[in-house]
């Protein structure tokens, strides 16, 4: 390394031959010299911001996730960064402790040799992104839970799935997943998480409606204790508060005999899950039978909404009679192109209301709906002076 290393004379000298003014250099000098492997692809570079960089400073983890055909995402605990390397004209200098002016203290001495560690003629840009958690649920769906008599039949069981290998497999954050388990209404089964066969969930709540009539309960007041016990030769009790969560919010009253945990079903929450249970296996339903047949089915006192069912269904008001259909957000690609393709495969024509509900999930950072619908659509105005929406280009086939 000495004889890699320049003097102060040196230093001075060149920038005499290179016509310098001694006055406008910094007091100290910093010389460079390489030392040890330099090879580009041992170190790689990362560009983040501030906020970014401080989350790493404080100690905490980036995790790179994502398969071989993936395109590669980068998770802090709650946020997802699209991971793309970006070349660059000029070689990157790798230097651990090199200073700017403002950096030196008033006693450093004139010269100050720096080793280049590291060179890089790329780097990666980190650029927040959605999370890609469509793959979350394909995951889940291959082994749904039928109940505790099922879990010994193998001729339909799949595999399940740890949070750990979860997190293994998608493309988010910690903190992303667990909230899309949430809305997904997934359970954590004896360590695995797990979905809930659709019969199996409705037969769940159907049970806890029919206590709360049976004992005239109020659906904003449903106890949580006798509900547990009384049901839990039927189901288990950790099932029974799942569904208790799902489909109510908890809260706690005083009573003369002291703190009790109670339960408020939510009626969009509880009416929307009787619409799915409707349409789900009838393709398309006349619409003023559905909504008859819906009202009749859930329980006394709640009142069925079409707002209910935003994201869930569609209805063709055009044809003759009226239909409804099963049409759920969650089915659609994750992917704003494909999503806007399949809505346009669908329907030619959408009314603001209409379409909201499904591409609202798509909105994040600087986007929004209004953003979106003008870079994938193009407005118009119909007769009755209502704005509607269709392809900008020609869907895919």
């Amino acid at each position: 390394m000495a004889g890699n290393l320049r003097t102060l004379e040196q230093v001075l000298k060149i920038a005499t031959d290179a016509k310098l003014d001694p006055s406008d250099l910094a007091p100290v000098a910093q010389t460079l010299y390489f030392a040890g492997d330099l090879n580009p692809s041992r170190m790689k570079i990362m560009e983040c911001d501030q906020s970014l960089l401080q989350y790493l400073q404080e100690g905490s983890t980036l995790t790179i996730r994502g398969d071989k055909s993936d395109t590669a995402v980068a998770c802090t605990s709650d946020k997802t960064f699209e991971l793309k390397a970006a070349e660059t004209s000029n070689t990157l200098l790798l230097v651990p402790d090199c200073k700017t002016t403002k950096e030196f203290e008033d006693n450093s001495e004139p010269l100050s040799q720096k080793e280049v560690i590291g060179l890089a003629h790329e780097y990666f840009e980190l650029r927040p992104c959605r999370p890609k958690l469509k793959r979350l649920k394909q995951l889940l769906e291959e082994n749904r839970y039928d109940g505790p008599l099922y879990e010994d039949d193998d001729s339909h069981q799949g595999k399940k799935y740890t949070f750990t290998e979860l997190l293994e497999s998608v493309q988010a954050s910690e903190g992303e997943i667990r909230d899309k388990l949430v809305k997904l209404q997934a359970c954590n089964i004896n360590g695995y998480w797990r979905l809930l066969s659709n019969d199996f969930d409705s037969s769940v709540l159907a049970q806890i409606i029919q206590l709360i009539d049976e004992n005239s309960w109020t659906t904003d007041h449903v106890p949580t204790k006798e509900t547990l016990d009384t049901l839990e030769n039927l189901y288990p009790r950790n099932i029974l508060q799942h569904c208790l969560d799902c489909y109510g919010d908890k809260k706690s009253m005083e009573t003369d005999s002291g703190e009790e945990i109670v339960y408020s079903l939510s009626e969009d929450k509880v009416c929307r899950a009787f619409a799915e249970m409707l349409l789900k296996p009838a393709g398309k339903f006349n619409l003023s039978e559905f909504l008859e047949s819906w009202q009749q089915s859930v329980p006394e006192g709640m009142k069925t909404t079409l707002y209910q069912l935003e994201g869930l269904a569609l209805i063709d008001r055009t044809s003759r009679p009226e239909v409804i259909w099963h049409f759920p957000v969650i089915e659609l690609p994750e992917e704003e192109v494909l999503r806007f393709d399949t809505l346009f495969q669908v329907r030619s024509k959408w009314t603001l209301d209409e379409i909201r509900p499904y591409i609202q999930d798509l909105v994040g950072g600087k986007s929004s709906v209004t953003a979106l619908l003008q870079k994938y659509a193009r407005s118009s105005t119909n007769k009755d002076g209502i704005k509607i929406y269709n392809a900008k280009r020609p869907a895919r086939t």
